[in-house]
């Protein structure tokens, strides 16, 4: 197979089996990914140099980590106050913490029933990332 494709261009001219195809390019991704459309089908298509495909065969896939004891920040923010101390143990839905984001103050409530406040990572006032820790919860002894 081969591929005739301009960066500029929205379409791609790829031989398939000795046959011309047509395929739809909808742009490019910060990781190299491409979002082609061929027949109606959407595909994501990772391109890559044989050398760097030779390297990514010896490559581990990542391992999610369990974020399942940790309260994110659900957006760039300032921590406003927190509702609980370390140590106290929480009920679903119990207010956590408040981050203002935007002039709006957004409470954000425990996803989980009986978990002990383990730490307070954020500073009140302090400005937080996207996905900063708030809190962590003790690992219960079921997990």
């Amino acid at each position: 197979s081969s591929m005739d494709y301009e960066p500029a261009d929205n379409f791609a001219k790829v031989v398939i089996s000795g046959e011309i195809r047509a395929l739809q390019v909808h742009g490019e991704d910060e990781t190299g990914m491409l979002k082609l459309t061929m027949y109606g089908s959407d595909e994501d298509v990772l391109v890559m140099s044989p050398g760097e495909y030779q390297l990514a065969c010896h490559m581990n896939e990542p391992k999610p980590k369990d974020l399942g004891n940790f309260v994110m920040s659900p957006m760039p923010g300032t921590l406003i106050s927190y509702g609980v101390q370390e140590g106290d143990i929480v009920e679903m839905g119990q207010e956590l913490c408040v981050v203002e984001a935007m002039k709006m103050q957004n409470v954000i409530r425990s996803h989980k029933a009986g978990a002990k406040v383990g730490k307070l990572h954020g500073v009140v006032g302090a400005s937080l990332r996207a996905d900063e820790v708030l809190i962590e919860f003790e690992q219960m002894e079921s997990e």
